[in-house]
């Protein structure tokens, strides 16, 4: 993206809350401290500034912030850059064997088959279900308007979890919700939570070993793997199970097992909730604290739908609704780094890079690199208008980078749009006074708090 320090045309900018680096230098001590409360914290201002940093101690990854360098360790020679073991043993409680974790053929054969239950034109059609969710939630808060506040964040990640279970496991009649929402929540908070055996375990040992890094895996997959084994032999449902089951890879035609298919449909159903329902919490947070871009989404919406629930052939006309979603995702970006591992010695922008060492890629700051961005840590949503030319795709990158880009991105900007407009066209979000937002980057960028708000119905 060229450099457009004009770019903000509103007539009140906003410099939300968020972690911006200083000519500061702490202690090792209060800089171990920082990262251990949040990981970004321990950033220094050369990784929003030049295009690579290593800090002077042993073993540390070097940072790399240049789009050459980024496409050469994501793309270009991707086969020496993998994950990690650490990165598996982070992600196995979720996602077990399936398609995050894996690696080389394990990896084609589950992308190449779970690829064609994502084909934009099936998600597209899902808007009428995320519709239907957004719409029960604010007859919910009918007896709340003007009265008491409510935890956003709560309940945006309330309203995902039910969209993913009307999406993907047709309104979840297999699970009890209660039951199921409570043991995600459990699984999310052990997989952020840093553990030693991470680092110490060998890799055979902690495959073995996937209920003991979380009590809550093993109850979850189980009761997945009874669902997929009734779906197998019922009438289809016309859900994302259904896409799943029907999936094979073109070139082999293998299909995914139970045990794959109960695998990947957990790490769907976690990286589809949690996630998307942190992007809303704070896109409802910039749209409440910049009243020019709430009445511009509330106008647009209008303008295309009146008051009749969103449908499919809305979403490609919200254009300035998914440039709030897409300047949202640039400041606070769900998958704030990505780490991978050099297999062979190299070189990444100018510096040598020995085999075994550690690569990290931190997608926050490249968000708000002054190299790359005209008033970096504005919140601009015209960054995005369709006149302005477009991030390079190894600079802005919110759902990561081919070939490993999320399967679930264009289902993820269909649902935030359809969430934020439904939600934002009948009601005025404001922070409660007194509560200090601050992000903190735990497995996803969480407000330190919660998110509370008052709502109050526009018309």
């Amino acid at each position: 993206m060229s450099i457009d320090p004009q770019s903000n045309q509103s007539a009140h900018p906003f410099v939300p809350p968020a972690f911006i680096p200083t000519e500061r230098r702490y202690s090792a001590l209060v800089q171990l401290f920082r990262i251990l409360r949040s990981q970004i914290e321990g950033w220094p201002k050369a990784v929003f500034e030049d295009d690579c940093y290593r800090p002077n101690i042993p073993r540390a990854p070097l940072y790399i912030m240049s789009a050459p360098a980024i496409k050469s360790v994501l793309l270009d020679q991707v086969e020496n850059f993998p994950s990690g073991e650490v990165f598996k043993r982070v992600m196995r409680p979720v996602w077990g064997n399936g398609l995050l974790p894996s690696e080389g053929k394990s990896w084609k054969w589950q992308r190449n088959a779970t690829t064609q239950a994502f084909r934009p034109s099936d998600m597209i059609a899902l808007t009428p279900i995320v519709s239907n969710v957004a719409q029960a939630l604010l007859d919910k808060w009918q007896s709340k308007l003007e009265q008491s506040s409510v935890d956003i964040d709560h309940e945006m990640t309330e309203l995902t979890f039910n969209v993913m279970l009307d999406t993907l496991l047709s309104g979840g009649e297999d699970f009890d919700r209660t039951v199921m929402q409570e043991q995600l929540r459990g699984l999310f908070a052990d997989i952020s939570e840093p553990k030693l055996s991470y680092l110490l375990m060998s890799d055979a040992h902690h495959k073995n070993m996937r209920a003991a890094t979380s009590p809550y895996s093993e109850p979850l997959r189980s009761t997945i793997k009874s669902m997929i084994g009734r779906r197998r032999v019922a009438s289809p449902s016309g859900d994302l199970v259904d896409l799943l089951l029907k999936a094979r890879d073109p070139e082999t035609g293998s299909d995914l097992d139970d045990d794959l298919m109960a695998d990947n449909i957990l790490g769907f159903i976690m990286a589809g909730h949690e996630t998307t329902a942190r992007t809303l919490t704070w896109a409802l947070f910039l749209v409440a604290s910049h009243s020019e871009t709430a009445e511009r989404v509330r106008n647009e919406v209008k303008s295309v739908a009146g008051d009749k629930p969103l449908a499919p052939e809305h979403i490609n006309r919200l254009v300035f609704t998914r440039q709030v979603i897409d300047e949202t995702q640039r400041l606070y970006p769900q998958a704030f780094q990505l780490t991978r591992v050099a297999q062979r010695d190299c070189i990444l922008a100018g510096e040598k890079v020995a085999a075994g060492a550690r690569i990290m890629i931190p997608i926050y700051a490249l968000h708000r690199h002054r190299s790359h961005w005209g008033n970096p840590h504005r919140f601009d949503p015209d960054r995005f208008a369709p006149h302005m030319p477009k991030p390079n795709r190894y600079i802005y990158m919110p759902f990561g980078a081919e070939p490993r880009i999320c399967l679930g991105a264009s289902f993820a900007m269909i649902e935030a749009v359809t969430i934020l407009a439904t939600l934002v066209r009948s009601v005025d979000f404001s922070v409660c006074a007194g509560h200090k937002v601050w992000p903190i980057a735990r497995a996803t960028l969480v407000p330190d708090g919660g998110m509370p708000m008052y709502l109050k119905l526009t018309n």
